[in-house]
This record gives C-alpha cells, sequence and structure tokens, in this order.
C-alpha cells in the first residue's frame, strides 16, 4: 500500500468537468466496469456532468481527491418509487490506475455504504464476475452476492456475467 494522502468528499457544483473528464477515462480504460461506452456518452458536455454532480437526496456523487485531482468517483442513486424507496445503488465506481493500493478506492466505497446507511437505505451494487480486485473489496466491506447475472455485459463480442450485490452490515 503506498502512503499517498488523498480526500473522499462529495463533489460540489463547478467540478462537472473534472468529473467529466475522469468518466471518459473510466470507460476508456475499464469498458468491462460499466454499462456504458464512451460512444454512449460522447454527446455529454460539462453542464451534463454538472447536473449529475447536483443531484437530490439522497442522490450523491462522491470523489477522491489526491494532489488536487479529482482520481475516483462513485455514485449513489436511491430508488425514487414508493414501494423501493427503501434502497438505492451505487455504480460509476472508478480509481485511477495511479491511485489504486492507496486504500482510496476502499475509503470511497466506505462513503457510499455510509451515505446509504445513514439514510437507513439497502445497498445494491454490480460487479463484473472477472474483475475479482472490485470483487474483494466489496466482499471485504460487507457486500454479499444474491446472484449472478448472466450476459450481462456484451463487449467486443464476448458476454460477461454480472454479480448482484448487496450490502449486510456484519454479513
Amino acid at each position: 500500500m503506498s502512503s499517498r494522502d488523498f480526500v473522499v468528499r462529495r463533489l460540489m457544483p463547478g467540478e462537472g468537468a473534472a468529473y467529466r473528464k475522469l468518466r471518459f477515462a473510466a470507460l476508456e480504460n475499464a469498458p468491462l466496469a460499466f454499462s456504458s461506452s464512451p460512444e454512449d456518452e460522447a454527446h455529454l458536455t460539462d453542464a451534463d456532468f454538472e447536473a449529475r454532480i447536483s443531484l437530490a437526496e439522497p442522490d450523491a456523487v462522491y470523489g477522491v481527491f489526491g494532489d488536487g485531482e479529482l482520481v475516483g468517483v462513485a455514485t449513489f442513486i436511491g430508488d425514487k418509487r414508493r414501494k423501493t424507496r427503501h434502497k438505492g445503488a451505487m455504480f460509476g465506481v472508478y480509481v485511477d490506475p495511479v491511485w489504486r493500493g492507496t486504500g482510496s478506492a476502499r475509503a470511497l466505497v466506505r462513503q457510499v455504504i455510509d451515505h446509504a446507511t445513514e439514510r437507513g437505505l439497502a445497498l445494491h451494487a454490480h460487479v463484473i464476475a472477472d474483475n475479482l480486485p472490485a470483487l474483494r473489496l466489496y466482499l471485504g466491506l460487507g457486500f454479499v452476492s444474491y446472484g449472478v447475472e448472466p450476459r450481462a455485459l456484451l463487449v467486443d463480442g464476448v458476454f460477461h456475467d454480472e454479480h448482484l450485490l448487496i450490502y449486510q452490515p456484519g454479513g
């Protein structure tokens, strides 16, 4: 583990351009980690990412900042329907490869867990079956797998399964 310093906090207005830049790096560098592709989001502007930051409670976008730059991001979106608003999902989790191994990904996911649990909301996540580092991280923080969606993603002609996870404190 590196001893590099970082800060995890909610993204604020004015950080849309940095969020957009990191999101496109994520889509390029980790195509199996996202259901979106660079082509799907190419039309989105800095203003669109500003709108993503300005979500109403309980939704939130958190970032990891290292060396004064946004180097990681994770989003929580709560379900809005009456019968399912007791839960939400964490998605769009990404940390720049240079910052992996610093504890920043763990701190980022922990922040989203805290965000959901402080609001009494069940937290769901999906992880591509081949992404063993992410799966180990999530399971190590208290997520449990409740199933696998076969053929969840099709990337470059290859199907990939996805673990369906829920956070279980003490689980």
